[in-house]
C-alpha cells in the first residue's frame, strides 16, 4: 500500500532536464553527496576523529542494542560513535546493509538504537537497498560513509546517503538524495524509519509528547503530523541508556508518525514526477542522558543556528521527604508543558542523583512544570512569560516507603532468589498508586519502575541471594513471594506508612510435587539483546533462578546471545543451564499465497543449541528474510553445535504491524482440510512443501508451542492447531514457554516444560540428551498442575511419548494430578484425536494457598482405554489436560475473507452455552477469545490469578496408539477417526 498525500504538492526541485544537479542527483559515476548541514557547527576541546571498518569484536560499540561487528564501518569523534552496516548485512527492516545500526555516546556502551533506515513508503519495495559503500576520510575536518543503491523494489530509482561526523558533533550528519528514475509518477515520503519495536525507547514529539494515536497499515495516513524535531530515550532502568533526537538541517518542520514500535521522520509527503528528485538533510543527535532532554537540547541548538529560534534553559531541583538521593526515572521525571486548550509538551528530563535538572525550551512561553514519580504526577507549578534562563527552585515530592524483602529456604534456611509481587488490597488502594511511564507501556499498580526494564519493574521486585530493597508508594498491599510453580508462596498484608520497613518470607518446595528425574525448562526467553526487550542480563538471569528453573534456552530475536557470563557472575553455574539459542523473526514481507494479494512473512522459529560468534553479524545468526521455513532451516543448520532443535513458535498469534508471528496463520491454513501429500498449489500445501535449494520441508520443525505466555491468552488456539497437526500425522511434541521479554509481560518459567531426561543441569548438562527427550515427547507443559499419566497394559506401563503403542483390550489410562496449594485445578480432560472424551470434575479446591505441607493428590484414578476409544474406527492419540475449566469456544469466521477456517476465534462471552454472533464485541465480526473470570481477593485461586494474570492449565504430550494392530500409526485426519 502506497502512502497517499493529504495535500498534493508539485514536483521537487532539480526536476528539470538539463539542469546542473548537485551531489549525486545526476547519477555520475564516482559522485559524492555534499557534506550535510553546513550551517550547523559545534565547539569542543577535542579533535578526535576516525572512520574505519571494525576488525575485531573488541572494537564493537556495545550496549544492549549493539549490532556492529567485524566488517561494519564505525565513525567516531570524542563524543559519539555511529556504526553503518556493511553491504550485504541484512538487519531487521534493512534489506541489505548501509543503515545505521548503532548510535551512542562514545565508549559508554549505551546504544539504544535498533536501526535507522531510509524509506519512501511503507511497502518493502519502498526501502533503500544499498549496494555499495565508500569510506571518506577527510580528517581532521570530517569523516564520512557514503552508501549508494536503489529502492528495493524499483531498481530504476537511485538513492544515495552520506553519514558524516566532524570533530565536535554530538551526533551524526546525514544527507539523502533520491531521483525518480522510473517512468511513473511516485508518491513519496522520504523519511528515516526508526525501529523501536516496543518495550524499548519511546519517541517524544513536541506538542503531543509521548502520546500518539494508534493506527494500522490502512489508517497510517491519519497518523502523520508535522513537528520541528523528535526525540527518544531508553527506559531499561539501568545505566546503559542514552538520549536521541532528530532534526532537519533545512526544513522548518519534518513530517511523520510515531508509535511504541516505529517512527518515521523526514520530508513532507509529495508527488515526484519522472526525473524529479528529493534531498533530505538532518542531524541525528545523541547524549549521555536518561531523559529525552539530552537529545532534545541538541536538536533545539540546531534549530537556533538554522532558523534563529530562541531557547532558554530552565533548571531546578527535586527533593523528597526523607532526603534520599535519586538514581532512576521511576523516582523523578520532569515534564515541561505549555498550558492551553491543547497543552503542548516540550521536553522531559530525569534529574541526577542530587535531584538537579535542566532542560532547554522555546523562549517566550508559559510553562507548567510537572514532576512525576512512580508513574504518577506528584507536583506541578506554572511559570508564565519565560523569556530567559531561569531557576525554578525546588520541587518537593511526597514521602515513600523503603522496603527490604528477605526470602529464605524454609528447610535449609539458606537465602533464595525469588520474585516479589505487590498488589493493592482494594480498588481505592489501587487508584491511589496506579501509574504508567508517561501514559505508555503497561499500566501498573503500584508502578515501581518501567515494566520493560530492570527490577523493580511494574509491581515486581527481584530478590537476589535472599534480599532486595525497593522504594514503594505508601499504601496497603498484599505482598507475595514466589519461587516457581512447584514451591509454596508466602503472603503478608501490610501498610507502608513511610520510612524503612522489612518483610521476611520463607518458602519451601512442595514435597513430592516436581517429578523425580525431571527438569524444569523454559525454551523461549528474551533479554535486552532482543530488539523488543530492555531487561538487562543481570535481571534476566536472576529471574530465571527466581522461578527455580533448571534449563533455559536464550532465544533473543535475530541475535544470538550468550548468558553464560552472567550465570557465572550470579554464581548459578552449578544449578542452572542457559543454552545459546535464537528466535528468527520475519520483518520483510515477501511470501505470496493463493487468494491473498499482499506479501507475508513466515513468523517466528526458535533454534538451539547454536554457536555464539561475536565476530559475525548478529553474533552468528543467519539472514532470515525472504525465505520459506525450509530454506531458513537450511541457513541455520551450520550454526548448530549439538542435537538440532527447531521449534515452531506461537503458531496462531495475532499479527503485529502487518507481520504475522506464526507461519500457519500467516498462510491462512484451513483446519477443516487435510494437508496435501505434495505441493498442489493451495495455501494448505505451502505448510509442508519443500522450497527449492533446501533439504528441509517447511514443516520440518521438531516441536511446537502449545502454551505461550503466562496469561495463557491464546492457549485455545495454539492447542487447536497442535491437535490438528497430530491428526495429520505430524507427531511434533508440544511445548509450554513463557516467551518472556521482561518481568512484566510474562514470568519466566510460567508456563514451563517438565522434561523427563537422563541428564542434569549445570556443568555436566547434556543438551543432546535433553533435546532427544523433547523430540520424543517425554515432557508435559504446565503453569502449575502436575500430571502423571501412564498407559497400563498388564505388567507394562507406557509413558506418554512419540513411541507408538499397540495396546490390548484390557489397557487402562492411569492418571494422578497434583499441584501446589495455591494452584487451582478444577477439572481433568482426556482428549482422543482432539475431542474431549471424558471430563473429570469435582476435584478438591484450595483451602490454604500458603500451606507448606505435603499435599494430597487432587485426583488419582484409572479409565479403561476402550471407554475412551469407543467410536474411533482407526488409530488414535490421547492427551491429558488439567487445570481451570476452559471457556466454550467456536469458529465464527476468522479465516481469509471472513470465512470459517476450523480455528476457534470466539468464546461464549454471554454465558448462554452457545457461541454465536451475540458473543461478538460490538464493531467486530469475531471474538474476543476471553479468559475465564479471575477470582476476586479472598476467593480461592486469587493468588494464582494475581501472579499469572491467567488461568491454570497443563497438558501431556500424546500417547500414540496403534489400535488396528497393523504395526504403524495411521493419522486420523480432520475427521478425527470417527
Amino acid at each position: 500500500m502506497k502512502l497517499l498525500p493529504v495535500v498534493v504538492s508539485c514536483v521537487a526541485a532539480f526536476a528539470l532536464s538539463g539542469c546542473q544537479k548537485e551531489g549525486c542527483l545526476g547519477g555520475e559515476d564516482g559522485c559524492r553527496v555534499p557534506p550535510p548541514c553546513p550551517r550547523v557547527t559545534f565547539a569542543c576541546s577535542t579533535s578526535e576523529l576516525a572512520v574505519k571498518r571494525i576488525e575485531s569484536p573488541m572494537e564493537r560499540p556495545g550496549g544492549w542494542n549493539g549490532l556492529g561487528t567485524v566488517g561494519d564501518v564505525k565513525l567516531t569523534n570524542g563524543l559519539v560513535e555511529v556504526v553503518i552496516a556493511n553491504i550485504g548485512t541484512q538487519n531487521y527492516l534493512d534489506p541489505n546493509g548501509g543503515s545505521i545500526i548503532d548510535l551512542g555516546p562514545r565508549g559508554q556502551q549505551k546504544d539504544t538504537i535498533n536501526g535507522i533506515l531510509q524509506v519512501v513508503g511503507i511497502l518493502p519495495r519502498d526501502a533503500a537497498f544499498y549496494t555499495s559503500l565508500e569510506i571518506i576520510d577527510e580528517s581532521p575536518v570530517r569523516v564520512a560513509v557514503q552508501v549508494k543503491g536503489t529502492l528495493d523494489g524499483i531498481p530504476s530509482v537511485p538513492i544515495v546517503t552520506r553519514y558524516e561526523l566532524t570533530p565536535c558533533d554530538p551526533g551524526v550528519r546525514v544527507r539523502t538524495e533520491i531521483v525518480n528514475g522510473s517512468t511513473d509518477t511516485q508518491t513519496w515520503a522520504l523519511v528515516d524509519g526508526y525501529y523501536w519495536s516496543g518495550r524499548e525507547s519511546l519517541p517524544f514529539r513536541p506538542s503531543d509528547g509521548f502520546q500518539y494515536s494508534s493506527f494500522g497499515l490502512t489508517t497510517i495516513n491519519g497518523a502523520f503530523h508535522e513537528f520541528p524535531w523528535f526525540a527518544a530515550a531508553g527506559h531499561s532502568g539501568d545505566d546503559k541508556i542514552s538520549s536521541f533526537a532528530a532534526v532537519s538541517c533545512t526544513e522548518k518542520t519534518m513530517e511523520g508518525f510515531h508509535s511504541e514500535s516505529l517512527s518515521a521522520a523526514g520530508l513532507k509527503r509529495q508527488i515526484v514526477k519522472p526525473r524529479g528528485s528529493l534531498i533530505f538533510e538532518r542531524f541525528l543527535a545523541v547524549a549521555d542522558a536518561k531523559g529525552i532532554s539530552g537529545g532534545a537540547d541538541i536538536a533545539m541548538e540546531v534549530r537556533r543556528q538554522v532558523h534563529g529560534e530562541r531557547y532558554v534553559t530552565l533548571k531546578g531541583k527535586v527533593e523528597r521527604m526523607g532526603g534520599s538521593s535519586f538514581n532512576a526515572e521511576r523516582e523523578a521525571s520532569v515534564l515541561f508543558i505549555e498550558p492551553g486548550a491543547k497543552p503542548a509538551q516540550w521536553s522531559q528530563v530525569v534529574p541526577d542523583a542530587s535531584g538537579s535538572f535542566s532542560a532547554r525550551v522555546p523562549a517566550g512561553k508559559n510553562y507548567l512544570v510537572e514532576v512525576h514519580a512512580f508513574g504518577r504526577k506528584q507536583v506541578e507549578r506554572q511559570f508564565d512569560g519565560v523569556s530567559g534562563d531561569q531557576d525554578l527552585g525546588t520541587f518537593s515530592l511526597p514521602a515513600i516507603g523503603t522496603v527490604t524483602f528477605t526470602v529464605n529456604h524454609g528447610l535449609t534456611l539458606m537465602p533464595l532468589n525469588a520474585e516479589i509481587f505487590l498488589f493493592p488490597q482494594s480498588e481505592a488502594d489501587r487508584e491511589a498508586v496506579v501509574g504508567t511511564l508517561h501514559g505508555r507501556f503497561t499500566t501498573c499498580a503500584p508502578w515501581l519502575g518501567s515494566p520493560a526494564g530492570a527490577s523493580p519493574a511494574c509491581n515486581r521486585v527481584l530478590v537476589n541471594n535472599g534480599t532486595a530493597t525497593a522504594e514503594v508508594p505508601l499504601g496497603k498491599y498484599d505482598v507475595i513471594a514466589f519461587h516457581g510453580p512447584f514451591w509454596s508462596i508466602a503472603n503478608q498484608s501490610v501498610e507502608f506508612t513511610g520510612g524503612p520497613q522489612t518483610l521476611n518470607f520463607t518458602l519451601v518446595p512442595i514435597p513430592g510435587l516436581k517429578p523425580s528425574g525431571a527438569l524444569s525448562s523454559d525454551l523461549h526467553v528474551h533479554g535486552a539483546r532482543s530488539f523488543d526487550s530492555s531487561i538487562p542480563d543481570f535481571d534476566r538471569v536472576l529471574s530465571m533462578s527466581a522461578s527455580a528453573l533448571d534449563v533455559v534456552i536464550g532465544t533473543d530475536h535475530e541475535v544470538i546471545g550468550d548468558y553464560s557470563g552472567m550465570v557465572a557472575q550470579l554464581g548459578l553455574q552449578n544449578t542452572m543451564s542457559v543454552i545459546v539459542g535464537l528466535e528468527t523473526t520475519g520483518h520483510i514481507p515477501f511470501l505470496t499465497v493463493p487468494g491473498y494479494g499482499f506479501p507475508l512473512v513466515i513468523g517466528h522459529y526458535n533454534f538451539w543449541p547454536l554457536k555464539y560468534d561475536p565476530s559475525l553479524p548478529r553474533n552468528g545468526a543467519p539472514i532470515d528474510e525472504r525465505v520459506e521455513p525450509g530454506e531458513l532451516f537450511e541457513r541455520v543448520k551450520p550454526a548448530f553445535t549439538g542435537e538440532p532443535m527447531i521449534e515452531l513458535n506461537h503458531p496462531w498469534a495475532d499479527p503485529e504491524f502487518g507481520r504475522d508471528l506464526g507461519f500457519p496463520r500467516a498462510i491462512f491454513m484451513d483446519l477443516r482440510k487435510n494437508i496435501p501429500a505434495s505441493d498442489d498449489g493451495t495455501r494448505q500445501s505451502v505448510f509442508n512443501r519443500q522450497p527449492a535449494n533446501a533439504s528441509f520441508k517447511n514443516d520440518d520443525h521438531h516441536v511446537q508451542e502449545v502454551m505461550n505466555g503466562t496469561d495463557n491468552g491464546l492457549f485455545l488456539q495454539y492447542r487447536s492447531f497442535w491437535h490438528y497437526t497430530l491428526n495429520q500425522g505430524l507427531l511434533k511434541a508440544g511445548t509450554a514457554n513463557s516467551d518472556s521479554h521482561s518481568l512484566t509481560d510474562n514470568t519466566v518459567g510460567v508456563p514451563q516444560n517438565v522434561v523427563f531426561t537422563t541428564t542434569s543441569p549445570a556443568t555436566n548438562f547434556d543438551i543432546d540428551a535433553f533435546n532427544r527427550s523433547l523430540k520424543q515427547g517425554r515432557s508435559f507443559g504446565t503453569n502449575g498442575p502436575v500430571i502423571d499419566a501412564r498407559l497400563i497394559d498388564g505388567v507394562t506401563e507406557h509413558p506418554f511419548s512419540m513411541t507408538t503403542i499397540r495396546p490390548s483390550g484390557q489397557a487402562r489410562l492411569s492418571i494422578r494430578v497434583t499441584a501446589a496449594p495455591w494452584v487451582p485445578v478444577q477439572e481433568i480432560r482426556i482428549l482422543v484425536n482432539g475431542e474431549v472424551k471424558k471430563t473429570i470434575g469435582g476435584l478438591p479446591g484450595i483451602t490454604d494457598p500458603f500451606d507448606t505441607l505435603p499435599q494430597a493428590a487432587r485426583f488419582v484414578g484409572e479409565v479403561p482405554l476402550d471407554e475412551l476409544t469407543a467410536g474411533v474406527t482407526g488409530d488414535a492419540w490421547i492427551v491429558v489436560e488439567a487445570g481451570r475449566e476452559l471457556m466454550l469456544a467456536g469458529d465464527l469466521g476468522g479465516g481469509l475473507d471472513g470465512e470459517q477456517d476450523g480455528m476457534v476465534d470466539t468464546t461464549d462471552n454471554n454465558g448462554d452455552g452457545v457461541v454465536d454472533a451475540a458473543d461478538v464485541k460490538e464493531g467486530s465480526k469475531i471474538g474476543p477469545l476471553a479468559d475465564p473470570p479471575k477470582p476476586a481477593r479472598g476467593e480461592p485461586g486469587y493468588e494464582f490469578g494475581a501472579i499469572t494474570n491467567g488461568y491454570s492449565a497443563a497438558f501431556t504430550n500424546p500417547f500414540i496408539l496403534d489400535l488396528d494392530g497393523d504395526g504403524v500409526f495411521t493419522a486420523p485426519g480432520v475427521k478425527g477417526g470417527n
